[in-house]
Parts: structure tokens; sequence; C-alpha cells
């Protein structure tokens, strides 16, 4: 198996995980959404493994029309740190899903080949639709944790954008971007260990595997930037996807979007329609 193909597979399972995510966490049970998340996604797998890389834009467009339902359905997001919060995971799913375009078609933005592309739009997904939506979902819960979980989705989301014009523009933008990720992930996860370690079991251990599998995979970062690989490159796939990338996808992100979930009240999952629903989208 080829590095883009492994690249592509994981793409396409956070592809399945992100949506679902974001479907629990912010919005009402819909027919409508879960059919056009399937329709999406059938467009996406065709587009990334067929002669066929134009019906990849489905994926954008899905992601696009998910991203202005929140806005329209959150009046005066941009005012309100909460809300702006739950808009993260939305913003970080269009710039995961130009990238997933770019990377299908060829595009070379900012002078990335399908393999960077792909790359780049896997983070996007991972790391900042499922992990950084999952402390968004937190962030829009009362809890005395929830000032913890606010300031980490924000500090994560300009740590993006640091990392993101430091890669080849501002290269000191890169190393700040880089620490401020190290240290928001982690403390927020260590609060939401501590806050569910008494009263639910299951969840802390999940909360556990996924905060362990975190550190991991940032020391396996830090020593990237630092041009000291740990895991050499096999049969052409290098370490950083065929180690960080999948732990990252199949291990962090997920086990600590079930840890939440399971430590979910009845009006956090599947809330039932409020003014901050949008009606477009009930099935």
């Amino acid at each position: 198996m080829s590095e883009l193909n492994i690249l592509r597979g994981l793409l396409l399972l956070s592809m399945v995980v992100g949506p679902f995510a974001t479907r629990r966490f912010f919005a009402a049970p819909s027919r409508l959404r879960a059919a056009a998340h399937v329709g999406a996604f059938v467009c996406a797998a065709v587009g990334a493994f067929s002669p066929l890389p134009m019906l990849s834009v489905a994926w954008l467009l899905f992601c696009v029309a998910n991203f202005v339902l929140i806005v329209r359905s959150r009046a005066g997001w941009l005012r309100s740190p909460r809300v702006l919060a739950v808009s993260v995971p939305f913003i970080f799913s269009n710039i995961a899903a130009v990238w997933f375009v770019g990377g299908a078609n060829d595009l070379h933005f900012l002078g990335y080949g399908a393999h960077f592309s792909y790359y780049a739009a896997l983070h996007g997904n991972v790391i900042g639709w499922i992990l950084i939506g999952t402390l968004a979902a937190l962030a829009d819960r009362d809890s005395p944790q929830r000032g913890i979980y606010l300031t980490s989705v924000l500090v994560c989301l300009v740590s993006f954008l640091l990392i993101a014009f430091g890669i080849d523009q501002f290269l000191a933008l890169k190393p700040i971007g880089v620490i401020g990720l190290s240290i928001a992930l982690p403390i927020s996860q260590l609060a939401f260990l501590r806050s569910v370690w008494s009263r639910n079991r299951p969840a802390f251990i999940l909360g556990c595997v996924s905060f362990a599998g975190l550190v991991f995979t940032m020391v396996l970062a830090w020593r990237n930037e630092f041009s000291i690989p740990v895991f050499q490159a096999v049969a052409g796939i290098r370490g950083m996807v065929s180690v960080h990338g999948v732990l990252n996808t199949v291990v962090v992100a997920p086990c600590f979007l079930l840890a939440v979930l399971l430590d979910a009240r009845p009006t956090d999952v599947g809330r039932p329609k409020s003014r901050e629903t949008p009606d477009s989208w009930r099935g």
C-alpha cells in the first residue's frame, strides 16, 4: 500500500467521524443532514480513488453548507466567544475540505502536491474538526471547566493559523503555533479527565487512552520539527504518516470523542429543536 492511499483512507475515516461528531453535539437529529453527509462522502471517496477528482468538490460544498447553517443559527457569533468556539470545528472542516479538493485535483495550493495536501487535510479533520470540535462541545456546556475549554479552543484556532502562515512565509510563527497547541490540548484534556475520574470510569479510561496517544504523537511531532525522526520511512511510507497520522486518526481523536459522548448529559447530545437549530436541515 502506498503512502498516498494510506492518507486517502485516513481522510475518508475522518470524513465519517467529523460530521457525526458535530451533528451529535450541535444539531438536532435530521435525516436530511445525514443523507447529505452520505452523498458527499460517496462523492469524496469516488473523487479520491477514481479518475473523477472533480467529484471531491461535493465534499467542500457539504462543509460550506454546514458552516453557513451554524453561522445563521447562532446570531452574533463573532461577538460571543462561546458561540465562536462552536464555529471553530466548522471552520476547520472547510479548511480541510479545500486541501482535500486541492490534493484530489492536484491543484498545488501553496506549492503542495497531493501528499502534503492530503496530510494538511487530515490534520484539519482529525485535530481541528474532531479533537478541537469535541473541546468546543465541552465549551458549549455549563461546567466549572468551561473557561478552560473555551480558552483552549480559541488558542488552538490561533495556533493553527500561526502554523499555516509560518510553514513557508513567516517561519518564526510556526514554533509559536506548535507551542500553543502543545499546551492547550493537553491542559484541556487533563481538565476533562479530572472532571470525570470519580463519576464516569469508562469516560475516564477512554480519555486516558486519548491523552496518552496525544502526548506520544506530540513528542513525535516535536522530534520531527528538530529533524530527529523516531520512525524511519518503510516502503516509502514516512513514520509521520504510518504512526503519527494513524494514531491521531484511529486512537486520539475518536477516543476523546467517545469519552465526551459517554459523559454527555441528555441535553448535550441530540438536543431538541431550539432557536439555535436550523429548520432547513431537519428531516
